[in-house]
């Protein structure tokens, strides 16, 4: 992200100087106004939002009293057209199963909506469960995941959710 924001600085500081050495400089040309064309102006390389940013919520609960699972975390990112959400599932010991469900959901402008969820159970008799979910998207608008994590041992169900900041979909 500051990576970024210094190349648009620098692009911008040169755009500035290269416009102000045109317009300044020497030259031996006068240019009438009937002789000057517009120019195309062109696309914003980055989408425009089509709602205000939501408040950032981020949001973790486990319940440090589980017997069985430990943790869940995941990360969403957005692509042209898409949004993609990884996600891992960790448990304290070998469980009969472990999973993940996936939400993934839009910003309306003053709701979080669900546009798209899939569970995924993990492999049996396993410590640790990695998946990856996506869901095509609209440019403009904010989308966010949220996460179950699961796991069952001898008949005994345990979760715990995440909540994601948000992504402008692209």
């Amino acid at each position: 992200m500051r990576k970024r924001m210094l190349k648009r600085t620098a692009l911008g500081w040169m755009a500035a100087i290269l416009v102000a050495s045109t317009a300044f400089g020497p030259t031996s040309e006068v240019a009438n106004a009937e002789e000057v064309q517009p120019t195309a102006v062109s696309a914003p390389s980055e989408p425009i939002a089509r709602t205000a940013a939501p408040a950032v919520e981020l949001f973790s609960v486990f319940n440090p009293s589980h017997l069985y699972l430990d943790n869940g975390s995941h990360a969403i990112t957005a692509t042209t057209g898409k949004v993609t959400v990884n996600a891992v599932t960790s448990a304290l010991v070998v469980v009969d199963s472990i999973g993940i469900t996936f939400y993934v959901e839009k910003w309306s402008g003053s709701a979080w909506e669900i546009v798209g969820s899939g569970s995924t159970v993990g492999t049996n008799n396993a410590t640790y469960y990695s998946t990856t979910f996506s869901k095509s998207v609209t440019a403009g608008y904010y989308y966010r995941a949220r996460t179950k994590h699961w796991v069952i041992k001898n008949g005994t169900y345990e979760e715990g959710e995440v909540i994601s900041g948000s992504v402008l979909g692209i």
